[in-house]
């Protein structure tokens, strides 16, 4: 007997067992059949599987691994940048600590240095006989006014004198900035001058302080010699003219001396003193 299914043979399904039952219902039709469904899931997973790995790499986080060479890359751009952070915090410092000890035009103010600056500086003037008194008065946290008396030449042309107060108020420009104000008191003869950075009201108080002494009775003029001396406004100025005169001869002396310092410093102040 051919056990070969023809076409004329029903389906597997259709025929009866020995037992009478149909084959669909044999144990392990049906299991087989669902076996092999789930081979071909199987299948198609592990295909899927396989191209996720291909795409993306075998480890299932979603994060590269870091390799040695590129932490190394890493580790040294760190450490680069600290050594550079360490060289411009380095320059820094040095710049701020050079500007510090250098004294004038430095971060801090440095009044010695200054006044050391403008004593060298004035006395390289000819002229200029001696600089003395030397004096510091701290003004605020960071100001000082530092200031000198320089004695100059008698013996000099009222243009030579006129040229020495012209240096020395270039000096005390040179010499003071950031937090120090120089100025400097140019004793010639009875004359006491107050000498500033500026170099035009400087001149001006010496030839104010010229032509108040020229007034008969008058022994010796100070023209902006004092505190105020660090003042360029013109209304600012004062001039105490020294007299032995009382009386009448001293109104007199002070009215002529106010006409003719009101003529250069309108509003300053003239005074009187016997000494």
């Amino acid at each position: 007997m051919d056990a070969r299914r023809t076409g004329d043979d029903p389906p597997w399904s259709d025929r009866l067992l020995p037992d009478g039952r149909h084959a669909a219902a044999a144990p392990g039709r049906h299991a087989a059949a669902d076996s092999g469904r789930l081979a071909a899931a199987d299948s198609g997973r592990h295909a899927s599987d396989d191209d996720l790995d291909r795409a993306f790499g075998p480890d299932t986080a979603a994060v590269r691994a870091v390799t040695g060479a590129q932490r190394l890359r890493r580790v040294s751009l760190v450490l680069l940048g600290f050594v550079v952070a360490g060289v411009v915090i380095a320059v820094v410092l040095s710049t701020i600590v050079g500007s510090v000890q250098n004294g004038v035009g430095g971060v801090f103010p440095q009044p010695q240095a200054a006044l050391d600056r403008f004593r060298a500086d004035a006395r390289a003037v000819p002229g200029v006989q001696a600089v003395q008194d030397p004096t510091t008065d701290k003004q605020a946290f960071a100001a000082y006014d530092v200031a000198a008396v320089v004695v100059v030449d008698t013996a000099l042309s009222p243009g030579q004198q006129v040229d020495v107060v012209t240096r020395l108020s270039a000096a005390a420009a040179d010499a003071g900035g950031n937090g120090v104000r120089v100025t400097a008191i140019a004793r010639i003869g009875a004359l006491d001058v107050g000498v500033s950075s500026d170099a035009t009201v400087s001149r001006q108080r010496f030839e104010v302080a010229r032509s108040v002494a020229d007034i008969g009775g008058v022994v010796a003029v100070r023209s902006s010699s004092g505190p105020e001396r660090t003042a360029d406004d013109p209304a600012l100025q004062r001039v105490v003219v020294v007299t032995g005169g009382t009386g009448a001869a001293l109104d007199a002396v002070v009215a002529t001396a106010s006409e003719r310092t009101h003529a250069v410093f309108p509003g300053a102040t003239v005074t009187a003193a016997d000494r």
